[in-house]
């Protein structure tokens, strides 16, 4: 949807866990304010990065995760 998220900075299990706790804070302020709107909005990336980063995150020895080839070098 996003593109891929199997970024090498977020291989680290805390950072990941951090994002989506972040994200949880953030609706849990707009919930406390009573804004509905932000609070679902807020909501949905939460959930979003839950699936995403916790859930359907490939580790770094994941087999389908693959780095892109280095680019070839012209050595005239």
């Amino acid at each position: 949807m996003f593109g891929p998220v199997e970024h090498p900075w977020f291989d680290p299990l805390w950072r990941r866990y951090l994002l989506v706790a972040v994200c949880a804070a953030w609706a849990g302020v707009e919930y406390y304010f009573g804004s509905t709107t932000w609070f679902y909005l807020t909501l949905g990336i939460t959930v979003y990065a839950g699936w995403s980063f916790l859930y359907y995150y490939k580790g770094p020895d994941h087999p389908s995760r693959n780095s892109p080839p280095a680019p070839e070098q012209d050595e005239d």
